[in-house]
C-alpha cells in the first residue's frame, strides 16, 4: 500500500466529491495510506457539526483510516520559505514529507505555488488526478473506480489534464463538463453582486478589494490558495465554500495549471509572474 501526505488543497476536493454514496477520500483510504500534517486537519475541521464534508473527515480521522502526524519544527529541514507564499500547512506537508522520507511516495498538492516548490526541491508531487491515475496504472485499484473517481473530480481541473487522465485508464470517449472561467472583468464589482451575503454579511469594501486581489494572485499562479485563506483569516475550508457560492473556481489559474506539464516552461513562467507581483 502506498503511503501518501495529503495537502488541503487535494484534500478539499476528495472530500467534496462523491461516488456511489461515498466520498471519493472514502475510496482513496481503502487503496493507499494517507497522511496529512496537523496543521492541515486544523485548517480543515472546524465545524464538523455544521459541514457534512467535514464530520466525514473528521471520522476517517478518528478511525486513524486518514493519520495526523505533527511535524518536528526543530528537525534539520530545507528553507522553503524564500520566493513562495505559502500558508503554514503547506509548508507543513512538505516538511513532514522531507523528515520522513523516504518513507513517502509522494505529495498530493493540488496547488500550483506549492507544486512548484516541490520540484525546485526535486520532491516528488503530483495532483489528485495523476495519484487517481497512477493507482490504476500500478494496478492498486480497479479501472472503473478510478475513472468514475476522475469524472467526478472532473470539473477541478483543465479539461486538458482530464482528458489525458481518461486517456490514460483506456476512456478517451468519456466527455465532462468544462470547469467554470476565471471572471477577469471588474472582479470587485462581480463579487459585490455575488457574494453569499447570507452566510457572512456584507463585507466592508477593503476587506472585499483585498480578496479580489488575493484571488486575482491565486489565478495569475503567484500566491498559493493556503496563503490566500491565511492572508483573509479564516479557514481554507470556509474559503472552499465562499468560492462555490460566488462561482470562482476552486483551481490554480487554469494556463498556469496547464504548463505543469512542461517544468522549464512553467518555472519561468512563475518566475516572471512572481517578479512582477513584487
Amino acid at each position: 500500500m502506498k503511503e501518501i501526505v495529503f495537502d488541503a488543497s487535494a484534500l478539499l476536493v476528495a472530500v467534496k466529491c462523491m461516488w456511489e454514496e461515498k466520498r471519493i477520500c472514502e475510496h482513496l483510504v481503502e487503496y493507499a495510506e494517507i497522511h496529512i500534517a496537523k496543521s492541515v486537519r486544523d485548517e480543515m475541521v472546524v465545524d464538523p457539526e455544521k459541514f457534512p464534508d467535514e464530520a466525514s473527515l473528521q471520522a476517517l480521522i478518528s478511525h486513524h483510516k486518514i493519520i495526523v502526524d505533527a511535524v518536528e519544527s526543530e528537525s534539520p529541514a530545507p528553507n522553503i520559505s524564500t520566493g513562495f507564499r505559502m500558508s503554514r500547512s503547506e509548508k507543513d506537508t512538505i516538511l513532514l514529507y522531507w523528515q520522513n522520507r523516504p518513507k513517502f511516495d509522494a505529495i498530493v498538492f493540488d496547488d500550483y505555488v506549492a507544486t512548484m516548490a516541490c520540484r525546485r526541491m526535486q520532491i516528488r508531487s503530483m495532483h489528485l488526478l495523476e495519484f487517481i491515475v497512477q493507482l490504476a496504472k500500478e494496478n492498486l485499484i480497479p479501472d472503473d473506480l478510478a475513472t468514475a473517481m476522475v469524472t467526478q473530480i472532473a470539473s477541478y481541473y483543465h479539461q486538458e489534464f482530464v482528458k489525458q487522465s481518461l486517456q490514460a485508464l483506456g476512456k478517451p470517449e468519456l466527455i465532462v463538463p468544462a470547469p467554470p472561467g476565471y471572471v477577469k472583468e471588474d472582479l470587485e464589482r462581480y463579487l459585490a453582486g455575488k457574494w453569499p451575503v447570507d452566510e457572512t454579511g456584507p463585507p466592508a469594501p477593503k476587506w472585499l478589494q483585498q480578496f479580489a486581489q488575493l484571488y486575482r494572485d491565486y489565478a495569475a499562479g503567484t500566491i498559493s490558495l493556503g496563503w490566500m485563506a491565511q492572508q483573509l483569516q479564516i479557514p481554507i475550508c470556509t474559503l472552499d465554500r465562499w468560492l462555490e457560492k460566488i462561482e470562482l473556481p476552486l483551481s490554480t489559474g487554469l494556463d498556469e495549471l496547464f504548463e505543469l506539464w512542461e517544468p522549464h516552461r512553467a518555472s519561468s513562467r512563475w518566475l516572471k509572474l512572481n517578479r512582477e507581483a513584487n
